[in-house]
């Protein structure tokens, strides 16, 4: 027996000194607001390695090269707090190699340890009806895929332009695919039903040809009757199941973590100093007022970033502040900065901070920190922008908790904090958006978050006040502003002169879902 563990430390202790490592690495905290994070993973780039705006749970994902949900174990913040890597790596470091020396800054610097495990996960799992299969043997030999089929136009439905109820089905033709890429072809085509992927148990054999109908998850409540699910279209249609299932999968288990990655070595941060990204070059001109408004800031493909909106919109983005709340919390503007409009076309760098990247083979624009970074850097050239912070009195809207007891679970510290949308929820009234599901959410997590996303309703910046304290599980959902507001259909059997009836729209505001759904109540003052 000792001579087989000395055998085994002989082979493990190579292994262990084999680890490739950065050269040096700076650790920090991202800058990055929350809801302005965007993560495409690490990128080489210069003899660097950046990660920008990653989560515990993203730079495991890269590190380890697996999905988010099969890293089981660990703290609630993995997937909220966010971090900034920037390494130094050696000349030729290939994107494996990279991934195994993030493996070792984990470990060394946030003391990451894990080991594997098995843990049941949810999965789409598609078998057989009880019917059998309504497949039919491929008769071709092309390529395998599925292609969308001609759609005629939305008219004839019961809505104007817009309408989801007017919105035609979605409707594929699918050649010589097997059962896998049938289940593969599925989740990506179906992805606003299918929020897990699918697993394919059906044990067919051989290529297969298919045609296929739903409708959109968007539509389907609005469609009513005339509606069909992925799930009642790959019954009917193919004769297949598609359950929810929760299915053993090999996973990372999380046995510690530290929150707080040791310290950078001395003077490590300004050797690897990035300087700011920059366009290569922008055009700003007075936006065309014939034209639709843009809003926002877009990549393009390529080279090209368009940007437009007021100058107080274009300052709220390159600064990070919601623009439903900009009016209260940017102060000092001239009155032009809220109706003079603004087109902007720039140019992205092709090297370096800002250029675009190729994560996983796939094409991707720079995250969208460093795109608000280089437009707040136009913003500095172009309008000579200068700013200071201080404090003011403004109108807020206080949460509060409504009378009664809150409608509300307290987490367990070691659920991953977050919300997502959850299309699958009960709805407490059909005219709303998916619900949205939070878990080991703050009260002053989730003030910001309604700030974000309810933005039609909330024009005011949102603070805490409830003084409940820790981490909560819930689920919220509302109408969209535009559909609440959506006028009455006139009646054609009412007398002329006579006022319209008004329809009820089946709706629920934010304000009256926060005090309805979670017992909360929004209060302005």
């Amino acid at each position: 027996m000792k001579k087989i563990a000395l055998l085994s430390s002989l082979i493990i202790m190579p292994a262990l000194a084999q680890q490739p490592k950065f050269d040096i690495a700076d650790v920090h905290l991202s800058a990055t607001a929350r809801g302005f994070a965007q993560n495409f993973g690490g990128v080489l780039r210069g003899g660097r390695y950046v990660n920008r705006d990653a989560t515990m749970l993203d730079l495991i994902e890269a590190a380890y090269g697996v999905s988010e949900d099969t890293i089981a174990g660990g703290p609630g913040w993995l997937n909220s707090d966010l971090f900034d890597v920037i390494a130094k790596i050696p000349d030729g470091t290939t994107p494996a190699a990279a991934n195994l020396m993030l493996q070792a800054l984990l470990e060394d610097r946030f003391k990451l340890m894990i080991h594997n495990g098995t843990r049941p996960v949810p999965r789409y799992v598609l078998s057989v009806g009880k019917g059998g299969s309504k497949l039919k043997s491929a008769s071709g030999s092309g390529n395998p895929g599925c292609q969308p089929k001609e759609q005629p136009g939305a008219g004839g439905g019961r809505g104007g332009p817009g309408d989801p109820a007017s919105a035609p089905n979605i409707q594929v033709a699918c050649h010589n695919l097997t059962a896998t890429g049938i289940a593969d072809n599925l989740h990506q085509m179906a992805g606003g039903y299918l929020d897990h992927d699918v697993i394919d148990s059906t044990k067919l054999e051989g290529p297969w040809d298919f045609d296929l109908e739903w409708t959109g998850r968007g539509a389907l409540a609005a469609k009513g009757a005339d509606g069909i699910s992925v799930f009642a279209a790959v019954d009917k249609q193919l004769g297949l199941k598609l359950e929810l299932q929760n299915v053993p999968m090999p996973s990372l288990v999380i046995e510690s973590v530290n929150r707080k990655p040791s310290e950078n070595p001395a003077g490590v941060a300004t050797a690897l100093a990035v300087a700011p990204a920059r366009f290569e070059a922008a055009s700003i001109k007075p936006a065309n007022p014939d034209l639709p408004p843009m809003n926002g800031l877009l990549y393009k493909g390529g080279s090209q970033m368009i940007a437009g909106g007021t100058l107080r919109s274009l300052i709220a983005m390159a600064l990070q502040i919601p623009p439903n709340v900009a009016g209260d919390t940017l102060i000092g503007l001239a009155k032009s900065a809220d109706s003079q409009r603004w087109d902007i076309v720039a140019k992205v760098p092709t090297t370096g901070e800002g250029a675009p990247n190729v994560v996983r083979g796939r094409p991707q624009p720079p995250p969208l920190s460093v795109g608000l970074e280089m437009l707040h850097g136009l913003l500095l050239d172009r309008f000579e922008l200068k700013t200071h912070t201080e404090n003011r009195e403004v109108t807020v809207y206080a949460l509060t908790v409504a009378s009664g007891k809150p409608k509300l679970t307290q987490a367990d510290d070691s659920e991953r904090s977050g919300c997502k949308p959850d299309p699958n929820a009960p709805k407490p009234v059909p005219n709303m958006g998916p619900m949205i599901g939070c878990k080991n959410t703050s009260m002053g997590e989730l003030a910001q978050n309604l700030q974000q996303m309810a933005g039609a309703y909330i024009d005011h910046p949102i603070v805490d006040a409830t003084g409940l304290q820790g981490g909560w599980n819930f689920a919220v959902g509302w109408t969209p502003r535009g559909m609440l507001q959506t006028p009455p259909n006139p009646n054609p059997n009412q007398p002329p002169g006579a006022m319209a009836e008004a329809a009820d729209p089946g709706g629920i505001s934010v304000f009256e879902a926060v005090e309805k759904e979670l017992g909360l109540k929004l209060v302005k003052q």
